[in-house]
């Protein structure tokens, strides 16, 4: 399962002890994910409870209040959630703006997108057996809303729920094989280009070396 805060403030509705439990979930293999408003940056903000402990990013207590497209990093074009995104380009991203973000300073994991300034927008990590997930910016709905061309808010946020719940096609590593037109397909994927050689062995056990080459998303093929 995964847990869900979206522009979440402190009220004191939830009980102390019931957000040390979703602590202790999610680092025994739970899933959370944080979608902040600028309450994150105020003394209301969940940083200051128990589950600022797995957050890997923490409020500076600014929030930057200006146009910005959302960037992805090259860490990001790398890792499945993020990499090949519609619009996304390297010459500049293709879609709209977003107008509001919360500053945050980084305690670890995983830079995927930024924002104003170059401060983390999308944020991963993992928290012992668990994965979290931080979102610096309460105005992905603008992309759904189509304002400026929209962006990719639904495949976005898709890749991120299944990735946070360990879905296999959504992980950083992976070596997949596949068989189509009497042709051996290979694809190594990774968060770091490797050189790296694969041994394919066949049914009479005999053994190729095929040297993988660059390919996109973070990807390196062989047939």
């Amino acid at each position: 399962d995964l847990i869900i805060f979206d522009r979440y403030r402190r009220r004191g509705v939830l009980p102390l002890r019931y957000v040390t439990n979703i602590v202790e979930y999610v680092r025994k293999g739970g899933a959370l994910l944080v979608a902040v408003g600028p309450t994150f940056a105020s003394t209301l903000s969940l940083y200051n409870t128990p589950l600022g402990d797995p957050l890997p990013g923490a409020p500076t207590g600014r929030v930057i209040e200006r146009g910005y497209k959302p960037t992805v990093t090259p860490l990001g074009r790398r890792h499945p959630i993020t990499a090949g995104l519609r619009g996304d380009d390297p010459d500049g991203p293709r879609w709209g703006r977003w107008f509001r973000q919360v500053e945050a300073s980084l305690k670890g994991g995983m830079v995927l997108m930024q924002g104003a300034e170059a401060s983390p927008l999308l944020i991963l990590d993992r928290y012992g057996e668990g994965r979290v997930a931080q979102i610096m910016s309460d105005h992905i709905w603008l992309w759904a809303r189509d304002f400026e061309g929209g962006g990719p808010q639904a495949e976005l946020l898709r890749r991120l729920a299944h990735w946070l719940m360990k879905e296999p096609e959504l992980e950083e590593d992976g070596l997949d094989a596949k068989v189509e037109g009497g042709r051996l397909t290979i694809t190594r994927r990774g968060l770091e280009p490797s050189t790296a050689p694969v041994t394919v062995t066949g049914p009479s056990g005999d053994e190729a070396i095929l040297e993988l080459a660059p390919a996109i998303g973070g990807r390196e093929t062989a047939s």
